[in-house]
């Protein structure tokens, strides 16, 4: 499963949901079996409906911070995620916890969850259009995830994400 989660109308806080529209558009020239591509406004205990039954999830999602460098890319886990306003739940819980209500109650989640954060440089002003070095990585990133859904990268160990670049 490949998550992509965003607000289409709050520029740079698509960016999740460009790469999961441009890696779809990848999947359709050369299929992967078994791979879903989703895209999301949702966020907290509403993401475990979409992340429930798969075995393996990378979630791509806006990551805000004070002094951004905006198009760099950041490989997170469940319990490192501050800046990502759907993954970190101010009015509701966050991914984490989420996780964690789902194994209370045997509710079948991933087993490994990558969370790649793409810092955005404007994530308030209303537009439709990412900011130009936000834009700039949507298709290497996307590239990148499909190269690890066909395995052509064995495993995201030791593989630099920050080095994402157009």
């Amino acid at each position: 499963m490949v998550l992509g989660l965003g607000n289409p109308v709050l520029s740079d806080d698509a960016v999740g949901l460009k790469v999961a529209e441009r890696l779809r558009e990848l999947l359709v020239e050369r299929p992967v079996p078994g791979v879903s591509v989703l895209c999301s406004t949702r966020g907290g205990l509403e993401l475990l409906d979409l992340l429930t039954g798969y075995v393996r999830a990378v979630i791509v999602d806006a990551l805000t911070l004070p002094e951004p460098n905006p198009g760099r890319v950041h490989k997170l886990d469940l319990t490192s995620f501050a800046g990502m306003a759907r993954l970190v739940g101010s009015h509701d819980i966050s991914l984490s916890q989420a996780f964690q209500f789902a194994e209370r109650f045997s509710i079948p989640m991933p087993g490994e969850v990558i969370i790649l954060g793409v810092e955005a440089a404007e994530v308030h002003e209303f537009s439709e259009e990412l900011t130009p070095p936000v834009a700039r990585v949507v298709e290497p990133l996307a590239r990148q995830i499909y190269d690890l859904l066909t395995g052509v990268q064995a495993s995201v160990e030791g593989n630099d994400w920050n080095e994402v670049r157009a």
